[in-house]
């Protein structure tokens, strides 16, 4: 499964180009789409696009096997490299009559959902930067003379380096756990038909989330960067690939901007303000 949801290019805010018309036997769907992550590899996109006869927004499940689906290798972006996340085209797309769906009738903590894929990914991350450490610093035999030890591994402040490393990945790990349990929780209430209820676990699996991805997108950059402190100018090489935690622990960062995050957590602890559950991006006036 594909994600077609953001639209570059000049449209203004919360406008949506990509239509879907009904047909005899179905839709068909026009538009294009960017950060198309996944669709390279999927057998279904997941599309968020506006009906033409309503201008209700919704989201259809197009299936790529056909000619009307265009998908391009063309992100560039300095991480996640491999995650197919650039454009897809739609033209006269067919969409069976059952794949159409209105936006408000969504899973209501698809926010947090979506989420949390972002941060077990970064999680990940934080733990593939431990172990590239520990085995690199258990493997090198090269020493400086100001050193603290006659073998690296037995140097006490590169043992530091490591065990801040350690550190900062057990605490994102606890962070997203226990995002992940809230999420949990709003699954469950989803369809218990307590409206008080579900609004509040999707405000906690939200607010949640959000605290968890403050404190991932802080320490995973920052771990992927002080990596190198306890490795040699040697490890900078292209041939390692070391740099490629902090390239996708950044670009993974970057989506859903943290800033605003924050400052929903904020507002929550303040003003009991309910977190931002649905944005959307375009050009300002």
């Amino acid at each position: 499964m594909g994600s077609g949801w953001t639209e570059i290019g000049n449209l203004k805010l919360g406008e949506v180009l990509t239509k879907v018309t009904p047909e005899e036997n179905g839709w068909t769907l026009n538009g294009e789409k960017f950060y198309s992550t996944g669709t390279l590899y999927a057998d279904w996109i997941d599309v968020y696009a506006q009906r033409s006869d309503n201008g209700r927004d919704v989201i259809v499940l197009v299936n790529t096997h056909q000619d009307g689906v265009e998908r391009d290798d063309d992100w560039d972006g300095f991480g996640q490299r491999l995650t197919g996340s650039g454009s897809t085209r739609f033209k006269q797309a067919k969409v069976e009559a059952p794949h159409v769906y209105d936006f408000s009738d969504r899973f209501t903590y698809q926010t947090a959902y979506y989420q949390q894929i972002l941060l077990v990914t970064l999680a990940g991350i934080a733990r593939a930067i431990t172990r590239d450490a520990a085995q690199a610093v258990a493997n090198r035999k090269r020493i400086y003379s100001h050193g603290n030890a006659k073998q690296v591994r037995h140097d006490a402040q590169v043992l530091q380096v490591v065990g801040q490393l350690s550190s900062w990945a057990w605490a994102v790990d606890a962070a997203v756990q226990q995002a992940s349990y809230s999420l949990q929780k709003a699954f469950e209430l989803h369809t218990s038909g307590d409206d008080a209820l579900v609004k509040q676990a999707n405000i906690i699996a939200e607010v949640e989330s959000a605290k968890a991805q403050v404190i991932a997108t802080e320490l995973v950059p920052r771990a992927a960067t002080e990596l190198f402190n306890a490795l040699g100018a040697s490890d900078t090489r292209i041939s390692k690939s070391l740099d490629r935690h902090w390239r996708n622990a950044r670009t993974i960062s970057s989506h859903n901007p943290v800033i605003y995050k924050t400052r929903n957590v904020g507002d929550w602890e303040v003003n009991r303000a309910e977190p931002t559950f649905i944005w959307q991006i375009g050009n300002g006036e």
